[in-house]
């Protein structure tokens, strides 16, 4: 335990990494204020002069890891070199690799503990999210290669089902369970987007060449 006298040089940044590692190791609901507090070395009522609640915090972890994705994959949507589909294949590509990179142990959000913070997750992946993929889907279509009649509506259909049932944290899926999916997933992007069946078969590919936790989250 940190003394409570110890000065911190960033307390707002120390109460959020703090926070992650015990809402990770806890979970969320189990975790309180003042247990965060003891382990920064500060006093409980310092945490309101940094943050409003609990749910303020999560908020912003929640808001990093969806930033973090869209700051990822932003170089491929401005990318004039690539059609629609080779970007959305590099989209997903990195967001794969991302989340391998950014669930460690004292890092991730989608630990099993957490269940309660995945819906939250999910509507900013919707909110946040889906709207970069319909960049690359309006693109898409203006390229004659999707033939969607409502992108954006197709575009939050896609990050929401994705994101739901091939979540490791919410599902316990065995490796057949899980392959099972992400090839189910592959299908229905492909009729979602109007191409060629096996356009999106490199995602269960994938699956063969990273090691997965299956125990939690990819």
């Amino acid at each position: 335990m940190k003394k409570q006298n110890k000065k911190i040089k960033e307390p707002r940044k120390e109460i959020l990494k703090i926070s992650q590692q015990l809402f990770n190791t806890k979970g969320f609901a189990q975790t309180s204020i003042n247990e965060i507090m003891r382990n920064v070395g500060m006093a409980k009522g310092g945490f309101y002069y940094y943050f409003e609640s609990k749910d303020e915090i999560l908020d912003e972890l929640v808001d990093r890891y969806i930033d973090s994705k869209i700051s990822k994959v932003q170089s491929i949507i401005e990318d004039n070199n690539h059609n629609a589909l080779v970007k959305l294949k590099l989209m997903f590509i990195t967001e794969f690799e991302h989340d391998i990179q950014y669930n460690q142990p004292d890092n991730h959000l989608h630990n099993i503990k957490n269940v309660d913070m995945h819906q939250r997750i999910l509507v900013k992946m919707v909110n946040k999210y889906a709207p970069v993929i319909n960049q690359v889907v309006l693109q898409g279509i203006e390229e004659s290669i999707f033939r969607v009649e409502y992108p954006l509506e197709a575009s939050e259909f896609l990050v929401a089902g994705f994101h739901f049932l091939c979540d490791l944290g919410i599902f316990s899926w065995n490796k057949d369970e899980y392959t099972r999916k992400v090839k189910a997933t592959e299908e229905i992007i492909e009729k979602t987007l109007g191409i060629e069946k096996g356009s999106m078969a490199f995602l269960s590919s994938m699956l063969t060449k990273k090691e997965i936790n299956l125990k939690g989250s990819i």
